[in-house]
């Protein structure tokens, strides 16, 4: 019994010098994953911008399409629409393929930060433990009295060595989260910026104004074609148009806020990895203010995406 004990005790205090030399606690660890889940929403934000555009972009060609006389001429127009996209765009190829790199570090980071990372080790001895104590209950069953072996011992076993093996699991995760954030914060600064830059670009700006220029003179060319023809305009119609040339005026502050999104993201990432560089053991006033901005901005582009 004394050998068992002395044995638990040097597994506990291994696992707490594991622990000791944790560079990260547990509040830091979830600000990571928290801030990998949110950004995964916000690296997405150039779409909401370019698919509000596009879909614009189509009704406006619709009300073009109608006020053409000749149905040769409709068909022609309509197949453009229908092959018509936003992805020809330069600027959306651009932004997309920093999306796509900005996306790959996201999910990489929120895989290694995940608790399952060191959750399952624990889970995995503790079940061994269980199953050995089964084993030697249906043993000592069959068994005789001088030949049954003491029950209970596997099951604190395996309890004990769970708990060692989540606490050295947590301690190399944290240390690789740790060099990765710092690793990758370059990474993600310059994804960032590339982005903002795109975004708010003058080739951004004339197209956003072109898109509204076009609108009314589409909308245009479609009411002179219904008066032509003695077709009256419903209100419905009406409608439709002053809600789409508010969705046209409402692109600049779409885009703004997919910039300011976009430059939280980077503000928090960094602050994260000021603080790991740092050595900093919890969460810094800055980096808690940041993440809280980054979890409002991350809603209203979960809104707008769906």
């Amino acid at each position: 019994m004394m050998r068992i004990f002395r044995i638990i005790s040097g597994i506990v205090l291994s696992a707490l010098a594991a622990l000791s030399c944790s560079p990260l606690s547990k509040a830091q660890l979830e600000a990571v994953r928290e801030l990998s889940f949110n950004c995964d929403t916000i690296s997405r934000s150039p779409a909401v911008l370019f698919g509000e555009m596009a879909d614009i972009r189509l009704h406006r060609g619709l009300y073009y399409t109608l006020s053409l006389s000749s149905g040769e001429a409709r068909y022609a127009e309509i197949a453009a629409l229908a092959e018509a996209s936003m992805d020809d765009e330069d600027m959306v190829r651009k932004a997309e393929g920093y999306v796509d790199v900005l996306n790959s570090y996201l999910r990489a980071l929120h895989s290694i930060s995940a608790e399952s990372r060191w959750k399952g080790a624990g889970t995995q001895f503790r079940g061994i433990g269980s199953r050995v104590d089964s084993v030697i209950y249906r043993y000592n069953i069959l068994a005789d009295k001088e030949d049954e072996l003491p029950e209970g011992y596997a099951r604190m076993a395996g309890k004990v060595l769970g708990y060692v093996a989540e606490e050295v699991m947590q301690a190399v995760q944290s240390k690789a989260v740790r060099n990765v954030v710092m690793a990758g914060d370059t990474l993600v600064s310059a994804s960032c910026d590339s982005l903002m830059s795109i975004l708010r670009s003058d080739e951004m700006n004339a197209l956003i104004e072109h898109e509204r220029e076009s609108l009314g003179d589409n909308f245009s060319a479609w009411l002179s074609a219904m008066e032509m023809s003695g077709t009256p305009v419903s209100v419905s119609d009406l409608e439709a148009y002053v809600a789409l040339v508010r969705r046209a005026d409402n692109l600049s502050s779409v885009r703004n806020r997919c910039v300011s999104a976009l430059r939280s993201l980077k503000n928090a990432h960094a602050s994260l990895a000021a603080d790991f560089a740092a050595g900093e053991t919890d969460l810094s006033a800055d980096l808690y203010a940041e993440l809280v901005r980054l979890n409002r901005l991350a809603a209203q582009v979960a809104g707008m995406l769906n």
